[in-house]
């Protein structure tokens, strides 16, 4: 088909040529003067809108190839910038590097973290987690805390070669030991029932702390995931939920979470050693059945 079209755009011009030689022929040498010059005009007339009508296909023919040539130049230079948008924003992770702790006026030396992207939200029956795209062979592994540049994010789930699971602190299956700072008191940091709610609770506080607006809360150091004094959030309600339990009464309080879970597209995983390591640790002095 493709030679079919290649051999009647090549000698398009003789066949109409060809065509309206016959036609006036004809006309010549049937009739009278008057109807002959009548065939002249009227032919003259449709063959010359035949003759622009051609033209006008052979000249879409033509563009056909230069158009398809268009659209792989168009995808090519919207590869080009995907990559280039992407590079960009790797740049910017790595300048935007997390600080340790909360009163630090440095950020963490690039050496103790391992820097990934977020590529996918889940929610699975309403709990949240993220794919990071770091994995094993990039030395991530299981219990390993995850930051965003402005403070906890979670921790690594499960590892694959080249990906890993985080469970961020929205999602309830994790909590989270934490302090509020200037007030010595600890709490344990658990999610709301809205998962999408860049909120926290800072459960289990002594009914003595008397936070204000806006304080801080940072973790303790209790914790197989993070060092102490990694920022977590700020208080956003200072009327506590008081919780009567066991061991008396505590009071609940409501948290802003210093992470932007709806933005979140780089993560900084720490190089802390991991928690299985620390629980073999402490298994190891369990007694032992005789």
């Amino acid at each position: 088909m493709d030679k079919l079209l290649e051999f009647l755009q090549k000698y398009r011009h003789w066949f109409v040529f060809i065509l309206l030689e016959a036609i006036a022929l004809g006309t010549l040498l049937n009739g009278t003067l008057y109807s002959r010059s009548l065939g002249w005009y009227a032919t003259s007339s449709v063959f010359g809108r035949v003759g622009e009508l051609m033209t006008e296909a052979w000249s879409y023919i033509d563009l056909r190839p230069k158009n398809e040539e268009l659209l792989r130049e168009n995808a090519r230079l919207r590869a080009a910038y995907t990559l280039l948008s992407r590079q960009m924003q790797d740049a910017e992770a790595h300048g935007r590097l997390p600080h340790l702790h909360a009163t630090d006026s440095l950020p963490v030396d690039p050496t103790s973290v391992i820097i990934a992207r977020v590529v996918n939200r889940i929610a699975p029956q309403g709990d949240i987690y993220y794919t990071i795209n770091k994995g094993r062979r990039d030395g991530v592994e299981p219990d390993m805390g995850v930051m965003s540049a402005s403070g906890v994010v979670g921790a690594v789930m499960t590892v694959s070669d080249h990906y890993s699971l985080v469970i961020p602190v929205l999602n309830p299956k994790i909590r989270l030991s934490c302090t509020l700072l200037g007030q010595e008191v600890s709490g344990t940091l658990t999610a709301t029932s809205n998962p999408n709610a860049n909120h926290a609770m800072l459960s289990n506080v002594p009914p003595h702390a008397q936070p204000h607006l806006g304080d801080t809360i940072t973790t303790s150091g209790y914790s197989y995931l993070f060092p102490e004094g990694m920022m977590v959030g700020t208080v956003s309600d200072t009327i506590p939920v008081r919780v009567k339990g066991s061991a008396g009464t505590f009071a609940n309080y409501q948290v802003r979470l210093a992470t932007d879970f709806q933005s979140l597209r780089y993560v900084y995983i720490i190089r802390e050693r991991p928690a299985r390591e620390v629980r073999a640790l402490e298994d190891s002095i369990s007694p032992k059945d005789e």
